[in-house]
């Protein structure tokens, strides 16, 4: 089975902000992403999973706004 990597795993969660601009719904892709990344990014997964604002989490990762 392919292991995800980190940007694999930014796209995944840039696309559920950009596409349902909710918090929930990047916490749930991060979420059903966790257990197929790579052992040493699940730390980061993790904590976007239980940071209080994860799509700020995300826009600040990324550099830039991806809400419409």
């Amino acid at each position: 089975m392919a292991m995800f990597d980190m940007n694999d795993v930014m796209l995944c969660l840039a696309l559920a902000l950009r596409i349902h601009g909710t918090d929930e719904a990047v916490r749930a892709t991060a979420h059903s992403m966790r257990a197929k990344v790579r052992r040493e990014i699940q730390p980061l997964v993790g904590r976007i999973i239980r940071h209080r604002q994860p799509a700020q989490f995300v826009e600040l990762y990324l550099g830039f706004g991806v809400r419409g």
